[in-house]
């Protein structure tokens, strides 16, 4: 039995293993550019595979063993192959809208997580604030400083500003700007029993959608939908000349009731049937990339040490060939 063992190990261990393993991995990342799937899942055996060949050739090659830092340099390989697999099954990314002048909802949040991520979004708190963007001509978005509020004890606000390269990072989490952003109509509906509420829409985003400013909108408790649009009525921008993002001053809310067409001034209301709809103002909207916890650093150790350790071998190879005894001179006839 344990001969049957450890030929088996030899095999699963064997160069010839280890390349087709290999070549299995290159040939679903290959897939994953061809294809839609998902390449973190179909990935897990051939790099299983890897990783087990690794393991098996450290646990019975004997050539390995006899050279440390070749040995090292394997053992760095399969240390690199784990931390990176623990990455993958722990990561998180995410995207989400937050409106200017409102706190973040986790609830908003669209996730997608490994299996083993356990999200704490709900533990992060903080309010939007206003935002600035620099445009340069020809429409390249340069600079993007948004500020952000934390709420901390004793009622205190911390005020943090981050952008494109610099994040806000809160429980383990790091929110980056992107170049979604938008505007926000607020909005007052008081339904025909009487009962109130105030929310955001978010229009599509702004300047990707320039002339695009409008949705489709069920109130809540209606069955019927609504066209609205944002009119602006003076330009936000000019395409040959730089600017700055920046809530237009004159807008007005066109709200489309069947055949029945209505504009709004912020502070002007509509009766919809029963029902009436106030336009409270303008908002902007912010896009965010969240990034989960990595395991960035523990991924370079393990590769820096996979570095040494060849290092090592290679120098260790050169000076013991060095060393060699020099062949014999030729005796004369």
């Amino acid at each position: 039995m344990t001969g049957f063992l450890h030929r088996a190990l030899r095999h699963l261990g064997s160069a010839e293993t280890a390349s087709a393993s290999i070549a299995l991995c290159a040939a679903v990342a290959l897939a994953g550019i061809c294809f839609p799937i998902r390449t973190s899942t179909w990935m897990i055996l051939p790099v299983a595979l890897v990783l087990a060949s690794l393991l098996a050739a450290l646990a019975v090659d004997v050539r390995l063993k006899s050279q440390p830092m070749l040995y090292a340099f394997h053992v760095a390989l399969a240390a690199f192959i784990v931390v990176i697999g623990l990455d993958r099954l722990n990561a998180m990314s995410g995207r989400v809208e937050v409106t200017e002048g409102s706190m973040f909802d986790a609830s908003t949040v669209v996730v997608e997580a490994g299996p083993l991520h356990r999200s704490r979004l709900d533990e992060v708190r903080f309010l939007q604030g206003p935002f600035e963007i620099d445009y340069a001509p020809g429409m390249n978005r340069r600079e993007t400083v948004s500020v952000i509020r934390i709420p901390e004890q004793g009622g205190v606000w911390r005020e943090v500003r981050i952008g494109d390269d610099k994040p806000l990072i809160f429980g383990g989490y790091r929110f980056y700007t992107t170049h979604n952003k938008g505007f926000a109509p607020l909005l007052t509906y008081v339904s025909a029993s009487g009962a109130t509420q105030t929310g955001v829409l978010h229009m599509p985003s702004y300047p990707a959608n320039e002339n695009k400013q409008g949705l489709a909108w069920t109130p809540p408790g209606s069955a019927k939908t609504l066209k609205i649009w944002l009119h602006i009525d003076e330009p936000v921008f000019e395409k040959d000349k730089a600017w700055k993002f920046v809530k237009p001053v004159n807008t007005r809310l066109v709200v489309i009731d069947g055949e029945e067409r209505h504009e709004l001034e912020a502070g002007q209301s509509v009766a919809l049937g029963t029902a009436q709809l106030r336009y409270d103002g303008l908002r902007s909207w912010m896009g965010y990339t969240i990034a989960g916890q990595d395991m960035t650093r523990w991924i370079a150790a393990a590769g820096l040490m996979a570095c040494l350790a060849l290092l090592g071998y290679v120098l260790s190879t050169f000076v013991n060939g060095s060393k060699m005894p020099a062949p014999e001179a030729e005796k004369g006839g």
